[in-house]
């Protein structure tokens, strides 16, 4: 497989050489096969190593080709699902459980990255996500209270405090998290990768898995040129996991978002962003962005179930920063790309046995980095005897996604929540307008 197999971005631009990985050929046998290169199916693969097992990994492209090595780096706790929603669709104390889980996720990329001798690829320490509309008085009692309930460690910031670190008129109040981080993603599926072989794990690329099938007390795992026998499998394959288990591939929808990568813009940059960590907004389709490489800006945003890359996609997310910071708007986009994240209805990830010894580690789009390395560990610790940790997620099932339905009513709900959105920020700036007045 080529060198320059990786799509192009600035993560594959900057990150570390990697050996080409061989296609397995002929049949093998394992404890665990994985199905996956992504983060799910790399930290999957990496803790059972660590516990004796002999797995086999098999990618279609190469290690982190698609979303994992792609995405805005962001490592934290929590879900994509709203914690308030979860509290009142599970209750307090199994919300408080799934996110303790989400909490030893970060904790595993944390202590792999102290592990590797690589503190290069951890770029930034900490998060805002900051508010496009004022949430009022009651905001920071709210916001500890949630907290409290979770066993969290976020915290309230006034406006004030936001702006003082956010040059910009577009936000408000935020929540500070201490905990979170951002990484180079590719460079650190890179190090799993290589961690897993030095564990004795076996890793091939340009191997796609193709059929499923049960053998008595093990299951035989076809793929393009070979198969693998195995006590279990884990299928990790996320928005890409393809025809090996067709079910599984109907309930995940695959979404599109985008990141730009400026060039480097100077003493600017510092003057608008005083911060080195990670940002976002509360947006139902927000932007997330984050300063790396000294003085560049690496931005992300929106979404859509429209998985074909925008033909001015650069200037396309040029206008999206320019929005927030119209002080930059001299910047220009020196990187753009697209990613295909995979999505389940609930918005939540699919972690559990959905047979007998049969695994399912997906759907992780919009959860963050963290999030894999928790669903990795619940799957883990099922697969050695402690099913518990994966019992956290059953309420959320594997539902078909709907097909080409699916994605247009799911497009139609984004629609419908940035409309929303822009619909309570205009409100936001008549009601501004009319106390000046």
């Amino acid at each position: 497989m080529a060198e320059g197999a990786y799509p192009a971005s600035w993560y594959a631009a900057t990150r570390d050489a990697a050996p080409d990985r061989p296609q397995l050929a002929g049949q093998t046998e394992a404890d665990i096969a994985v199905v996956g290169g992504g983060f799910a199916g790399l930290h999957t693969a990496r803790l059972l190593a660590q516990q004796g097992q002999r797995v086999v990994l098999v990618e279609r492209h190469r290690i982190a080709w698609g979303a994992s090595g792609r995405n805005g780096g962001f490592v934290g706790p929590g879900y994509a699902a709203r914690s308030g929603l979860l509290i009142d669709k599970l209750g307090l104390d199994h919300s408080r459980r799934l996110y303790a889980q989400s909490q030893v996720g970060v904790e595993i990329v944390r202590q792999a990255i102290e592990a590797f001798g690589r503190p290069d690829i951890l770029m930034g320490s900490r998060k805002l996500v900051a508010s496009r509309t004022d949430q009022g008085a009651d905001f920071a009692d709210r916001t500890r209270r949630l907290a409290e309930q979770l066993g969290a460690r976020f915290e309230p910031w006034s406006t004030a405090e936001t702006r003082e670190k956010l040059d910009t008129a577009r936000y408000f109040q935020s929540i500070h998290d201490p905990t979170s981080f951002h990484i180079h993603p590719l460079n650190f599926a890179l190090a799993l990768a290589a961690d897993i072989e030095r564990l004795g794990g076996r890793l091939h690329e340009g191997t796609e898995a193709t059929a499923l099938d049960r053998k008595g007390d093990r299951w035989l795992l076809r793929t393009s040129q070979g198969a693998v026998i195995a006590r279990h499998v884990v299928l990790a394959g996320s928005a890409t996991l393809g025809q090996v288990h067709g079910r599984l591939s109907r309930a995940v929808l695959p979404v599109a978002t985008y990141v730009a990568v400026t060039e480097k813009i100077g003493p600017d940059l510092g003057a608008a962003i005083r911060w080195s960590g990670a940002i976002s907004d509360t947006r139902r389709a927000g932007d997330y962005y984050r300063v790396v490489d000294g003085d560049r800006l690496l931005w992300g945003g929106r979404i859509t179930t429209d998985t074909s890359e925008p033909p001015r996609l650069r200037e396309m997310m040029r206008g999206d920063i320019v929005s927030v910071y119209p002080q930059l708007r001299d910047i220009r986009i020196a990187y753009a790309w697209p990613g295909i994240m995979g999505y389940a209805p609930h918005k939540m990830p699919q972690i559990g046995e959905i047979e007998p010894g049969l695994w399912i580690c997906s759907a992780f789009g919009g959860h963050g980095l963290a999030q894999t390395a928790a669903g990795a560990d619940a799957v883990t610790a099922g697969i050695l005897g402690d099913p518990s940790k994966a019992r956290l997620f059953s309420p959320f099932g594997t539902d078909w996604a709907g097909g080409p339905i699916g994605r247009a009513a799911a497009q139609l709900v984004y629609w419908q929540l940035q409309a929303s959105d822009w619909w309570d920020e205009k409100r936001q700036a008549r009601n501004a307008e009319r106390l000046r007045t």
